[in-house]
């Protein structure tokens, strides 16, 4: 019976019920209250981490995470004596959370509710230990305002962080933070604490990253372009179809054998990839892709259809386009035989992201598309983020001072 789900009637009568089977003796009160708390102890010993032995003196012991967040000795005299220290703490624990549980809780809630991907838990998992390991024992109900601001100012400082590594940090402060609230574990609201910190331009590290780090130069996207015409396996195949389509690595290798009619690519899926918790990575398809604008039909150049008939002879069987030993072939085998290549042309070494860069800047470059295309074929929302991030001058020194040589001669 759901004594919940009872109205203030049906509740009386069931407490009568229940008074007078105690007191017939029906049910040992005692009994089922001992029976409880055996249960309630057992349920938070399983909840201590560390083993529990006994030494060579007789006496008993074990480890305990210290308020300092170090793991400590603890011994006595007897087992039951030892339990109850680590009942008591593990209370405690329950009761004033570290900030690595909070984080750990959150991120369970979250995954459960499918709110983040399993991909995007295991960068979650990579930023904390990068950025919180100092302060991950520390109780979150005890962490002032005060403390958190010189923490988030001595990490920037030390661990020379860029706004965009910044970014990464503040997702899980405000995640950790803004749970906590609602646990009615910390009283601050970690916005309007975030919102009151001044920060200065030269406290994040400077990025500068060279054109031809970004994206392929002309020249060098003619040898590669060379290169992997005159050596057609599947992988390279594989990697000319991204320059004529600037797909993203996750799309190509996700993409059905039904996903393709005549020179149109239809993306609907991508690859995401995270580690379990035994380290194990795992590269799994998801049936949506990166985005929503990702959702779309990508033009392949009708002199470049040969690409996609000569993928459909190397691989005739099987679900997906890139199949090898009847299994789909993961987005590092592309990636490394990109690097490869690279080095074998004395090219910069650049991944397949600087390939849709590459492909992103010629769209904008031509200065006969339009936008509307321009953004469709890449799977943006708006072109503000072509221009941002994937458009950068591809002109090597020579052919910049031929430019400017026939500028002056006019």
């Amino acid at each position: 019976m759901d004594l919940n789900s009872l109205q203030y009637g049906q509740y009386d009568q069931a407490n009568e019920i229940l008074q007078f089977i105690i007191q017939s003796g029906k049910i040992d009160f005692s009994d089922v209250q001992n029976s409880m708390e055996a249960m309630k102890r057992k349920e938070l010993l399983e909840k201590h981490p560390y083993k529990i032995w006994q030494g060579k003196d007789g006496e008993w012991y074990t480890k305990l995470i210290a308020e300092d967040g170090i793991k400590k000795l603890r011994h006595r005299k007897t087992r039951d004596e030892l339990e109850n220290v680590i009942i008591e703490h593990v209370q405690n624990t329950i009761n004033c959370p570290t900030i690595e549980t909070v984080f750990e809780e959150w991120m369970n809630v979250r995954l459960e509710r499918g709110e983040i991907e399993r991909s995007t838990y295991s960068r979650y998992e990579r930023d904390f230990v990068r950025y919180f390991t100092k302060i991950k024992d520390y109780k979150i109900q005890s962490v002032t305002e005060l403390e958190l601001e010189d923490f988030i100012k001595r990490t920037i400082q030390e661990q020379k962080l860029t706004r965009k590594a910044f970014s990464n940090m503040r997702t899980l402060i405000y995640g950790i933070f803004r749970y906590a609230k609602k646990k009615k574990l910390v009283q601050f609201s970690i916005k309007t604490m975030m919102d009151d910190i001044e920060f200065s331009k030269n406290e994040f590290q400077k990025v500068f990253h060279e054109d031809n780090e970004q994206v392929f130069m002309l020249d060098e996207e003619e040898k590669m372009l060379k290169y992997l015409e005159e050596n057609q396996d599947l992988i390279n195949l594989g990697l000319l179809l991204l320059f004529k389509t600037g797909l993203r690595i996750g799309e190509l290798t996700s993409l059905n054998k039904g996903d393709i009619r005549e020179n149109i690519i239809h993306i609907s899926k991508t690859e995401t990839i995270y580690q379990d918790k035994a380290g194990i990575t795992h590269y799994d398809v998801k049936d949506f892709p990166k985005t929503e604008a990702g959702v779309r039909d990508v033009i392949i150049p009708d002199n470049y259809k040969w690409i996609l008939n000569k993928i459909r002879r190397l691989c005739p069987f099987g679900q997906y386009v890139f199949m090898q030993n009847d299994e789909r072939i993961r987005s590092y085998v592309f990636r490394t035989r990109l690097y490869s290549n690279c080095k074998k042309l004395n090219i910069v070494v650049k991944s397949p992201h600087k390939v849709r860069k590459t492909y992103g800047s010629k769209l904008y470059d031509s200065g006969e598309i339009p936008e509307s295309f321009m953004i469709e074929q890449m799977g943006h929302t708006d072109i503000s983020c072509l221009k941002k991030h994937y458009y950068y001058n591809r002109m090597n020194e020579k052919e910049k001072r031929e430019i400017l040589n026939q500028v002056n001669a006019l």
